[in-house]
Order: structure tokens, then sequence, then C-alpha cells
């Protein structure tokens, strides 16, 4: 759990690169259900770069 934690972190860090991996987007949705603050930067970062 500690280490998913820790990888979906790391990935809200670099959601504003050119690309996001969609992998990205669906730790957001995951993380919702485990920890809300983290689910939501995931996806509030995934948003923001879609939406450019």
């Amino acid at each position: 759990m500690t280490d998913t934690m820790g990888r979906m972190h790391g990935d809200a860090q670099f959601a504003g690169s050119s690309s996001v991996p969609a992998h990205v987007e669906m730790m957001g949705f995951l993380g919702m259900g485990n920890n809300p603050m983290v689910g939501a930067t995931v996806q509030v970062a995934v948003a923001i770069e879609m939406a450019k």
C-alpha cells in the first residue's frame, strides 16, 4: 500500500509533462477511494493537462 501511494505521489508531480501516462489518470480514480487527497491531486493534475 505504501509503495502504491509513493508511486502515485511521484506521478502527480510529473503529470504536468507533455504526455500524461494513462495509469496516472487511473491512479487518480483508484486513489480517491484510498486517499482522497492523493487521488484528487492526481485527478486535478490530469484535468489541467488535458485542458491545455
